[in-house]
């Protein structure tokens, strides 16, 4: 997912015991992600979110849980293997979400409407799941070689979405010929993905947030 944001409740935010831990409201976790190994992927989560990746160390990480640094690697064999399915698990979210809400269409809806309800659930999803999400975009970049390489096939699957949804506007001549649709994707998915760092709850609603995004650049004929 390129430049990919991501809050309807925050799964990094519950306190509590290690084994006392909700399941979020709309995607189900992986069975990997409950008890003690889930409580370490959200703290991760939120500390790459917040910190970057070089502070986001297996000691922090273990002192924000409330655990010894050694007890993290009876989860997971190190810290880059947590990372890696943070920001797997922050694209792949959005991803399910997206694929779930095109599916659900009727098969005539129109391309422009289509890519509406991507946008719709692009930003359900992050903005539930916005610690994962956030942290997906912003430690990318800043990963070593080997675990960036590791993320790579969640994000291009995730792309590819998006480049079917362009393709069709263009197919539909609602993208002018000659622009380019690799330049499209990249403003749309840079334009969803950054709105959890400006989103609150209340201010505007995320139907419309969604309309008004397809609408600023394909505008309703």
């Amino acid at each position: 997912m390129t430049g990919m944001a991501g809050t309807v409740p925050q799964r990094s935010r519950r306190k509590g015991a290690i084994g006392d831990r909700a399941k979020p409201a709309a995607v189900e976790a992986p069975q990997e992600h409950v008890g003690a190994a889930g409580l370490i992927l959200d703290t991760a989560a939120r500390l790459l979110r917040q910190k970057g990746y070089e502070a986001t160390t297996i000691r922090a990480i273990a002192l924000e849980v409330g655990i010894k640094a050694g007890s993290v690697y009876h989860h997971f064999p190190s810290k880059d293997d947590i990372v890696a399915r943070v920001v797997n698990e922050g694209v792949r979210v959005v991803h399910e979400a997206v694929v779930s809400a095109l599916a659900a269409l009727p098969p005539k809806t129109s391309p422009r409407k289509r890519l509406e309800i991507a946008v719709r659930a692009h930003l359900l999803s992050s903005l539930e799941h916005s610690d994962y999400t956030s942290a997906s975009i912003r430690a990318f970049a800043f990963l070593p070689p080997n675990v960036r390489q590791e993320c790579r096939l969640e994000r291009k699957k995730y792309e590819d979405v998006w480049r079917k949804i362009i393709a069709d506007l263009g197919k539909a001549g609602i993208i002018k010929p000659g622009t380019s649709q690799d330049a499209v994707r990249l403003l749309l998915l840079g334009a969803v993905n950054w709105a959890g760092e400006w989103y609150r709850p209340g201010r505007l609603s995320i139907d419309k947030i969604a309309r008004d995004f397809a609408a600023s650049i394909f505008p309703a004929p």
